[in-house]
C-alpha cells in the first residue's frame, strides 16, 4: 500500500506539472496555483478561491477529494472568482454594475434571457443588485456556432482553443450530425461508452452527447484534458483520443494514428495562422 501511495503522489505531481505547462504561454500569476499547507482540505482551498470543489478536483486529476498532500501544488482553473480570465475569453460569472439590466447582460454575452434566468434561478428578472454575481451559461449553438463552443470549452479546461478546434475539424469537420461506423457521434466523435465514463468520472453530471452540441464538445474536451494529464505528452494524448488509451498502451501508436496526430497538429497550425480551419 505504501508503494501505491507513493506512485499516486508521483502520478498526481506529473499531471499537475503538465497542467501548469499547458495553462498559458506567459508566466503564471501567483493565483494560478496553490501549495497545500498542513491541515488544509480541498474544500477549504476551493472556498478560499471561490471555485467549486468538484471543479478544482477534476482540474487537478484528483479522484478522491479527501486525499491531498502537504506541499502539493494545486492548479486553479482559468475561470471562476479569484482567478484571472484569459485575454479575449468570456468570464464564467459577471458582477452586476450600476445601470445593468438582465436583458442587457444577456445581449452583451450572447445568451438568451431565458437561459440566463434558468442558470441563476432568478425569480424576478427586473430586480438586480449591484455587486450580484450572475453565472453566464454556455452560449447557444444558433448564435455563436461550433467554433465558439469549442473555444469556450477549451478555455474552461485551460487548453489551447486552436488545438481543440483542430481536433474537432479532423474528427467531424465540425458537423454535429456525423456518426462513425464505430458509433462515435457529433462534433468530437464521442462514443456512448466514452461519453458515459466522462460524465460519471470527469464532469460529474449526465451528458447528452447526441442531442446537445455543447455536451458533445464538453465530453470530448474533458476526455482530451484527462488524456493529456495522464500521458504527459500532447502527441500521445491525441493518439489515445483516436486509437484509445488502452490500445496505445498495449500496442503502441499505430501508423494510421500517427497520421491522425500529424493532421491535427497541422490543422492547429493553420488555424493559428489564418483564424479558420483549412478548406475541406
Amino acid at each position: 500500500m505504501a508503494g501505491c501511495e507513493q506512485w499516486r503522489r508521483v502520478a498526481r505531481g506529473c499531471c499537475a506539472a503538465l497542467a501548469a505547462a499547458l495553462l498559458c504561454a506567459v508566466p503564471a500569476a501567483a493565483e494560478d496555483a496553490h501549495q497545500v499547507q498542513p491541515g488544509e482540505t480541498l474544500s477549504g482551498i476551493a472556498e478560499r478561491y471561490g471555485i467549486p470543489a468538484e471543479l478544482l478536483a477534476r482540474y487537478n486529476g484528483i479522484a478522491d477529494p479527501d486525499l491531498i498532500y502537504t506541499g502539493e501544488q494545486l492548479f486553479l482553473p482559468p475561470t471562476g472568482e479569484g482567478v484571472p480570465a484569459r485575454a479575449g475569453s468570456r468570464p464564467a460569472v459577471y458582477t452586476v454594475q450600476p445601470g445593468d439590466t438582465l436583458w442587457g447582460i444577456a445581449q452583451r454575452f450572447g445568451v438568451s434571457l431565458d437561459a440566463l434566468v434558468a442558470a441563476n434561478v432568478i425569480v424576478d428578472p427586473n430586480q438586480l443588485v449591484v455587486g450580484q454575481q450572475i453565472r453566464l451559461p454556455a452560449r447557444e449553438m444558433g448564435s455563436t456556432g461550433v467554433a465558439e463552443l469549442l473555444e469556450e470549452h477549451a478555455i474552461t479546461y485551460g487548453l489551447e482553443p486552436a488545438l481543440v478546434q483542430a481536433l474537432a475539424w479532423q474528427e467531424s469537420g465540425w458537423q454535429p450530425s456525423v456518426v462513425s461506423l464505430a458509433g462515435a457521434v457529433g462534433v468530437m466523435q464521442v462514443t456512448p461508452a466514452t461519453g458515459s465514463w466522462v460524465a460519471d468520472y470527469l464532469v460529474g453530471r449526465p451528458l447528452d452527447i447526441r442531442g446537445s452540441v455543447s455536451d458533445n464538445i464538453l465530453a470530448g474536451v474533458a476526455f482530451l484534458d484527462w488524456l493529456i494529464k495522464r500521458s504527459g505528452s500532447l502527441e500521445l494524448a491525441l493518439a489515445g483520443y483516436n486509437q484509445g488509451p488502452g490500445s496505445v498502451a498495449r500496442d503502441g501508436v499505430l501508423p494510421e494514428t500517427r497520421q491522425f496526430v500529424a493532421n491535427v497538429l497541422a490543422i492547429r497550425d493553420y488555424i493559428l495562422r489564418n483564424g479558420t480551419p483549412p478548406p475541406s
